[in-house]
């Protein structure tokens, strides 16, 4: 009888769920300030199957609107109990230096980067374009080709489309748009000429020839792209105004005390480094390095530097 209960215990015991890490809450709530399918709200998605196993259940929920003003605002309001945490992004950085919204970099607690997207130059893949440079010679030929992006003027795609067009002495019509699918059904439908797009929103189409890929406009070219030079290999620099870095991570609100911010950080940057995520990454073209605590915080200041360096040369 012994016997038989020390064999069912053993058995339960190896079916049992972790513990949660120490001080961090059982179930987390991330707010995606973007709406539902989205590139940001499948990076919050993907992080549930891997906190799971470790005793985290983590609660999506999409409160899209002003450029995720609404979102973020809710997770800025929120209280620092780890129980409500936030998806920021460049973007947010971007309107908050700009002042185009009520936040302010001090309502926040960055705690782990979970992606970092280069940028590519893309077209329909039935364009007239098929090399970078056909592109370039058309924007110094003026008025230059319609080219778009996810986001109003001011905003990164916009301010590295701008960097590219000040360095050939070149024209561009700007087209901004609400998300990343829609610059990619007008590029297919032929009604936009080229775009500057993550990789992580549009990976589908360019696998299946729907788009295509001229350029990376970074430092260095794509594992998932090797063949497709870089805008460096093409004699202009990747970025003019400072290091623009287009990055997704993880907000807290303000003044979460030092050994729940310590647990967050530890559970977070685990999940992000875990095989599971960083074969996504791969897959889908992003770089999840998993950057936390004041590395982070020096990246975001100086992405913010950048931004800010950029809408004063772009606007003035």
């Amino acid at each position: 009888m012994q016997r038989r209960a020390l064999v069912a215990a053993i058995a339960t015991a190896g079916f049992a769920r972790p513990a949660p890490a120490q001080g961090v809450p059982a179930e987390i709530r991330m707010i995606v300030p973007f709406a539902a399918g989205g590139a940001t709200d499948l990076l919050a998605r993907r992080l549930q199957p891997v906190l799971e196993p470790r005793g985290h259940r983590l609660v999506v929920e999409n409160l899209p609107g002003g450029g995720s003003m609404v979102g973020m605002s809710r997770v800025a309001q929120s209280r620092p109990d780890g129980r409500t945490l936030g998806m920021g992004s460049s973007g947010l950085i971007g309107q908050i230096v700009a002042n185009e919204i009520p936040l302010r970099f001090e309502q926040f607690a960055p705690l782990v980067r979970v992606a970092m997207d280069p940028l590519v130059i893309v077209t329909g893949g039935a364009s007239r374009f098929a090399r970078f440079d056909q592109a370039v010679a058309e924007m110094r030929a003026g008025p230059g080709p319609s080219m778009g992006a996810a986001g109003p003027r001011g905003t990164i795609g916009h301010l590295r489309l701008a960097g590219i067009a000040g360095q050939v002495g070149g024209q561009f019509t700007y087209v901004g748009y609400p998300g990343a699918s829609r610059v990619a059904t007008e590029l297919i439908g032929g009604h936009l000429d080229l775009a500057i797009v993550k990789p992580n929103d549009v990976f589908g189409q360019i696998r299946s020839g729907a788009l295509r890929v001229l350029a990376v406009v970074e430092e260095e070219r794509l594992r998932q792209l090797p063949e497709v030079p870089t805008v460096v290999e093409l004699g202009l620099r990747a970025h003019p105004f400072g290091l623009l870095t287009q990055m997704t991570f993880v907000n807290a609100p303000a003044g979460l005390p030092a050994e729940l911010r310590a647990g967050l950080l530890s559970l977070l940057r685990e999940a992000v480094l875990s095989p599971e995520y960083q074969a996504r990454s791969h897959d889908d073209g992003y770089i999840a390095d998993g950057l936390a605590g004041d590395a982070l915080d020096a990246a975001i200041a100086e992405t913010a530097t950048a931004i800010r360096t950029a809408q004063q040369k772009v606007t003035s």
